[in-house]
């Protein structure tokens, strides 16, 4: 352990740079697991009175003035403003503060930059427009305003950085502006800039092809380019990895996944966590507040004390939260993929309530539960109900036939095992989902799951996780078994569905036979679970990163 004194040493910064802050569902400038990662981690840094500051862009997603997200209500505009060079033009980057109290008044102030200014043209409005753009151009654009734009707002509001902290490749082009400053020696830049990988999947790697690149950003390139950045394209990552002294991946298992993805570099690792206080359900934070004292400030104690608690207690503040849930399904109709939605379709608070929210894209495998749907009608008769949430996007194939096939099963169970679908996933539903559900699925494709939060929040609560032990989990399920279900086959194989489906359907089996018939037992369960986050947080999280990762 680290006193605050300790960490904070003088008033020379950590730069947290993140495309995306998932801290209000008001603030729409985040996509999913890094934005609110990414928020966590300043939410816990304001606590612990850690001298850091956060930078990323705001998206206004429409050009009319009547339209466009207006981000006064929730920060201040600044009246310093930077340029950015792009092509043969000086881009105005104006720059707004949000700032991030924590329980002693210690402030973290986030930067978030924006194009949008009457000063520029349309087309330069439009580089912040919306988040991750399709476009390779208006996405180049987008992190050279993030990495060299946020380096240089840095400079002009007089803020004194000892690291550049880089989440994902997005802000890699911080390293080119700090390499003009420093007379273009790359040691020199490494001992300020450090990176985090938070993807095991190729396509969460940015590459720019190179005409684009020098037509776009040309201004801004060293001479050694191609060295930093891979010869044939400009690899986002790779250029991180060569300007950073430390580069960390966000589970034990990604580590392993980043050394044979970039065998070339040296991977430290240091576990994603969540800001506890943030995801804890209301009646659940009140049993902590009367029986956990300090657990707040000392994540720790959920560990020490927990076990104490009496089983009646835990699970009275278990059914409050998911009598909540049920309630709440249950009053919108739009949540059940039925037509005609009778009173026998409405959900029980005395079945078991499984939950999956997550992106919808291949690699979760959402629908890997139904790959037997008699296999599962036998196991879940009138004992089981399902909760899927996640975003469905016009145009996009996957999520629209996803939901498809949900709603096809939905149909086919009628009466026997109910099925909602919850769109429009936010902020706000996430922290009802992960108090309310009894257990929290989890299936991805071994070795695709880079860490994984939902599940940590979800054990925060009480809810047993029934995973694929992949990121987080394989580290959890190791630590301690009694938390939740753990399964997947690691070995590449043509049938893995088959064998995963297998492994699911009989900890499933166990986990309703447990929950009907086991009920001490899964009280135990229950507090198993909440002690894993005396490990898994956010707290522990940055005490790590100032110790092997930033080193300030």
């Amino acid at each position: 352990m680290h006193n605050k004194n300790e960490m904070k040493k003088d008033n020379k910064k950590v730069a947290y740079f993140s495309m995306e802050f998932a801290f209000d569902d008001k603030l729409q400038n985040y996509a999913g697991g890094l934005g609110v990662l990414s928020a966590d981690m300043i939410l816990s840094a304001a606590d612990l009175e850690l001298d850091m500051v956060g930078v990323s862009l705001i998206y206004h997603r429409d050009d009319n003035p009547q339209k466009a997200f207006k981000p006064n209500k929730l920060m201040k505009k600044l009246k310093k403003t930077i340029k950015v060079e792009i092509e043969d033009r000086e881009v105005e980057v104006v720059i707004w503060q949000m700032d991030i109290k924590g329980r002693s008044g210690h402030i973290v102030p986030v930067y978030f930059l924006s194009t949008y200014s009457d000063k520029n043209p349309s087309w330069d409005r439009d580089i912040t427009r919306h988040l991750y753009s399709s476009d390779a151009y208006t996405r180049l654009c987008q992190e050279t305003i993030l990495g060299i734009g946020g380096t240089r707002a840095l400079r002009e509001l007089g803020v004194d950085v000892a690291c550049h902290h880089l989440n994902e490749g997005h802000a890699a082009l911080s390293a080119l502006e700090n390499l003009k400053l420093n007379d273009y020696d790359v040691n020199k830049v490494k001992k300020i800039t450090t990176f985090t990988t938070h993807t095991p999947v190729d396509a969460g790697h940015d590459y720019f092809n190179y005409k684009l690149v020098y037509n776009t950003i040309g201004k801004h390139l060293p001479m050694n380019i191609k060295e930093l950045g891979t010869e044939n394209k400009l690899g986002m990552t790779e250029l991180a990895l060569n300007t950073s002294k430390k580069v960390n991946s966000v589970s034990l298992i990604h580590e392993q996944v980043c050394e044979e993805m970039f065998p070339e570099y040296d991977f430290e690792n240091v576990t994603n966590g969540i800001y506890h206080p943030r995801w804890v359900g209301k009646h659940m934070e009140a049993l902590f507040n009367r029986e956990i004292k300090g657990w707040h400030h000392d994540p720790l104690r959920l560990k020490s004390v927990v076990m104490n608690i009496s089983d009646t207690k835990i699970m009275t503040a278990r059914k409050k939260e998911k009598a909540d849930l049920v309630k709440w399904i249950n009053s919108d109709k739009m949540f059940s993929v039925l037509e005609n939605v009778e009173k026998e379709d409405l959900f029980d608070k005395d079945t078991l309530t499984v939950g999956f929210a997550r992106r919808m894209v291949p690699y979760k495998r959402a629908d890997l539960i139904f790959r037997d749907v008699n296999k599962l009608r036998n196991i879940g008769y009138k004992k089981l109900q399902l909760v899927f949430a996640g975003n469905e996007y016009e145009g996009d194939k996957y999520s629209n036939e996803l939901v498809d096939r949900i709603t096809q099963h939905a149909y086919e169970l009628r009466g026997q095992v109910k099925i909602v679908f919850i769109p429009m996933y936010n902020l706000e539903i996430a922290k009802k989902l992960v108090a309310g559900c009894d257990i929290w699925l989890n299936t991805p494709i071994p070795r695709h799951e880079a860490s994984g939060t939902s599940g940590m929040k979800a054990a925060l609560n009480g809810v047993l996780n029934l995973s694929v032990t992949d990121g987080w989990w394989s580290e959890a399920y190791r630590a301690d078994v009694k938390a939740g279900w753990g399964f997947g086959e690691f070995l590449e194989m043509p049938n893995r569905d088959d064998s995963d489906f297998a492994q699911l359907m009989r900890n499933l089996e166990d986990a309703i036979d447990c929950y009907y018939n086991r009920k001490e037992e899964w009280a135990t369960k229950v507090k198993h679970a909440i002690s894993l986050v005396s490990f898994f947080n956010t707290h522990r999280a940055n005490k790590e990163y100032m110790t092997k990762i930033w080193k300030v």
